[in-house]
């Protein structure tokens, strides 16, 4: 497996974990009446899809730079799609849930952002020294 990939795996982990523990704590204190359970699953959700986008990343950052950038503004676009499509699909079901949920929803995504930008920034800043 490739090094840069390897690094950013371990950094995803240590990010998340301190996420879930951060939450954990908000669950059993401030927020334990209105923390929605299906958070924990928004949370592995959201590793997973950060992953398989930096992964994809680093593949296309191999050779010609138009296609990582074809591939940025694609996967980008679609992955917005399906967390639209996903919120969605979860607030017309569980309608009583919606709010905590898009609450929930939104701090994980600027999160993961933020982690995916700063990530991505100092990856492709080292390979272009």
């Amino acid at each position: 497996m490739n090094k840069d990939f390897t690094s950013f795996i371990r950094n995803l982990f240590i990010f998340s974990a301190i996420i879930a523990i951060i939450s954990f704590v908000l669950s059993i204190t401030l927020l334990k009446d209105n923390f929605p359970m299906v958070a924990w699953i928004l949370l592995a959700f959201f590793f997973i899809a950060t992953l398989l986008f930096h992964y994809g990343l680093l593949k296309s950052s191999k050779g010609d730079p138009k296609k990582f950038v074809r591939y940025y503004m694609s996967a980008t676009g679609i992955k917005l799609f399906v967390y639209m499509l996903f919120i969605i699909v979860y607030a017309l079901i569980k309608r009583t849930e919606a709010v905590p949920f898009l609450i929930s929803f939104i701090a994980f995504y600027f999160l993961y952002l933020i982690f995916e930008v700063i990530t991505a920034q100092r990856a492709f800043k080292k390979k272009s020294e």
